[in-house]
């Protein structure tokens, strides 16, 4: 119909062009869909649990695994951490999320490396003020109060959402995927 939006990739096999799903690609042409696997490894001297407290502050929350018998550490539910002797070995399957994501995590790593004590004497400093108590929903909760003031955000901790409405247009933060949700 006119004026729906139609998504997929275009193929064009012989003299017509067809618009197909990712799951269809391999019907209409040799190509498939494939998901890309990405290891870094980093050097990494510094104890395993600082890196545990500083991934704790930086992303909300912090699964300890094992995998193989080592340990390791899912963050954002998506970049696994695999503590080895004397390096990290980070882990994700490639998106623009995820990338991001192992990014930033790559980035603390690196940090923590080359100052490990300065990295240890902030935490626990952070600690003994009282600093680190709060938790990451407060965290989003004060930063989005912050910016768009305190009329404009209500915070629901049982459902773990936090909406946002402005100019009478609502977002809805959930807390658990990291997703915004928006009609516009």
């Amino acid at each position: 119909k006119a004026g729906d939006v139609v998504s997929g990739v275009l193929v064009k096999r012989g003299f017509n062009y067809h618009i197909v799903s990712p799951e269809e690609l391999q019907h209409y042409t040799d190509l498939s869909q494939g998901v890309v696997s990405q290891k870094q490894t980093v050097p990494f001297t510094a104890p395993f649990s600082l890196l545990h407290h500083c991934l704790l502050q930086l992303a909300g929350g912090v699964e300890q695994v094992e995998q193989s018998g080592k340990n390791c550490l899912k963050v954002f539910d998506s970049i696994l951490v695999v503590q080895e002797k004397n390096k990290v070995v980070i882990q994700w399957e490639g998106s623009n999320m995820n990338d991001m994501y192992a990014d930033a995590v790559l980035t603390l790593c690196l940090q923590i490396e080359a100052n490990p004590q300065a990295i240890k004497q902030s935490s626990l400093r952070s600690i003994t003020q009282g600093k680190d108590k709060s938790s990451f929903e407060d965290r989003v909760q004060k930063l989005l109060v912050e910016m768009f003031g305190e009329d404009s955000v209500s915070y629901q901790p049982k459902l773990k959402y936090i909406t946002v409405t402005i100019d009478n247009e609502k977002a809805v933060v959930n807390l658990k995927s990291y997703e915004v949700q928006c009609p516009n």
